[in-house]
């Protein structure tokens, strides 16, 4: 038995399929529609100017409305450093 994944349901089912994440269409429906309208409004209000900063805890840098990320440029060209260091790593160069 596992729980729907739509918050507001929170039913327990049993899942015909390995991947099931709700209990009916119902529920899958209402979560899409959900989160679609959660991304309609979020880039509405970027579009519109509100503020937004770096989701990373030590930079404050304030993001573009034309940047769809969450974080900043300089953010996001270290983390790919690291990881490309790390990959740099597992291979032995």
């Amino acid at each position: 038995m596992i729980t729907c994944a739509y918050a507001e349901c929170g039913r327990l089912f049993e899942a015909k399929t390995h991947n099931q994440r709700y209990c009916s269409d119902e529920c899958c429906r209402k979560a899409t529609n959900a989160r679609l309208m959660e991304q309609y409004y979020e880039k509405k209000a970027r579009r519109q100017g509100h503020i937004r900063v770096c989701k990373n805890a030590d930079c404050n840098t304030r993001l573009s409305r034309y940047n769809d990320s969450l974080e900043c440029q300089r953010c996001a060209s270290a983390k790919e450093t690291e990881r490309r260091k790390q990959l740099l790593n597992l291979v032995g160069i």
